[in-house]
């Protein structure tokens, strides 16, 4: 009889646009496209001196961070692979977030960067939450957008 493992662990994995494939099996699916339907993956990518999160859309091998009020598409980044059984969405509003959430970067003067998700014309899009702007941001068609109300990616604790 074949034994089944659950494991909590959650990971970064280093990567690149040619790597990603080998991960699709691995990596943490966040969120959907809207257009087509795609899953989108939550990645972090260093970037002017911040660690930012962002998505990776596995079926199209791109991968992109919010930044500055632009969608910045990325090329080398670390791609969160997590058990469902490892972590959950909480909600969470105005820069605040629950026990538990992920750190997943930081700005260039140390403030943590968290993992969220919004819903933006009909696509689940991961990003990240940005605790001092009061906000989830999103990399969304070439933009980046601003979020009140978002989901927070959380370790289940206990």
């Amino acid at each position: 009889m074949p034994l089944f493992f659950i494991t909590d662990t959650i990971e970064w994995v280093p990567s690149s646009g040619p790597e990603v494939g080998m991960l699709r099996h691995r990596a943490f699916v966040a969120g959907r496209e809207g257009w087509d339907g795609s899953p989108l993956c939550v990645i972090r990518a260093f970037h002017n001196g911040e660690f930012v999160p962002g998505k990776l859309a596995i079926q199209h091998q791109a991968a992109y961070i919010p930044h500055a009020g632009r969608e910045v598409p990325v090329h080398n980044f670390e791609v969160l692979c997590a058990s469902s059984h490892a972590v959950r969405w909480l909600p969470g509003s105005n820069g605040q977030v629950p026990v538990g959430a992920i750190p997943a970067g930081n700005t260039h003067n140390g403030e943590p960067l968290y993992i969220g998700r919004v819903t933006h014309m009909n696509s689940v899009t991961p990003g990240k939450v940005h605790p001092s702007h009061g906000c989830c941001y999103i990399s969304f068609n070439g933009g980046e957008v601003a979020h009140k109300s978002y989901d927070v990616l959380c370790r289940i604790v206990g």
